[in-house]
């Protein structure tokens, strides 16, 4: 599953390659009711999909990545930069459908997992270093380096750098074009780690196609597009299986 800040989707997979879907919106947040009141009505409308998924297909574990900062335990989301938090999120799924989400597992993360294990994304393959750049309702970021993840503790955060607003889906959906924006954040990785390519993904694949051929040159690194929306549960159910071995 992968929940995000404006849908919950849950994919089932075989051989890394989706089968299916189940998705749903959650619920707008309505600034006539309090923080809590609108991160009750998520978790429950969450609760609902899990528990449609679950009944049906007798499953009693989802591996789950979940945007915004986790509680030590990741059972909860206590922070989220465009959204609400979600408290006592799996314990109350588990309560209401007899179906464990939980641990929650950082939707950047997980997403970079689902590019590495899927067959159709580049990353990975070819021993080219790799900024992974996914725009949602946030913006996820990973970056392939000599083969293995760098920490993303060991860089500032988009956020932080005043970038997330600006390439988030919502911050260039006007004008279709988030390439100055790519270009500023791309250049400050370089300037730290080695970097052979730029792997797009989310609403970029939504982003006006001149833009391809622009960063490329403005670059001079190889861009690709990559519409994968399923990365995050995929990575999800690949770090659920690591874990467990």
């Amino acid at each position: 599953m992968d929940i995000g800040g404006t849908r919950a989707r849950i994919y089932e997979f075989e051989d890394g390659l989706r089968l299916g879907q189940l998705e749903i919106e959650l619920p707008v947040v309505d600034r006539k009711l309090t923080t809590e009141e609108n991160s009750v009505r998520r978790v429950q409308a969450i609760a609902r999909l899990v528990n449609y998924f679950s009944s049906e297909r007798k499953v009693s574990r989802i591996a789950t990545a979940c945007a915004g900062r986790k509680d030590p335990d990741r059972t909860s989301v206590t922070l989220v930069n465009f959204a609400v938090p979600l408290p006592g999120l799996t314990a109350t799924v588990e309560a209401e459908t007899g179906t464990s989400i939980g641990p929650l597992f950082d939707d950047d993360v997980a997403a970079a997992w689902g590019h590495l294990v899927s067959p159709k994304s580049p990353l990975g393959e070819g021993g080219l270093n790799t900024i992974l750049l996914t725009a949602g309702t946030g913006l996820a970021e990973a970056l392939w380096v000599n083969g293995e993840f760098v920490d993303k503790s060991d860089y500032e955060r988009a956020y932080d750098l005043g970038l997330e607003e600006k390439l988030r889906g919502e911050g260039w959906r006007a004008s279709g074009n988030p390439c100055e924006a790519l270009c500023e954040l791309v250049n400050l990785r370089r300037q730290r780690y080695p970097l052979d390519q730029v792997v797009l993904s989310g609403r970029f694949v939504h982003m006006d196609r001149e833009c391809l051929p622009y960063l490329q040159n403005r670059l001079n690194l190889e861009v690709h597009l990559v519409d994968l929306p399923e990365a995050p549960a995929l990575g999800a159910l690949q770090l659920l299986q690591a874990s467990a071995s």
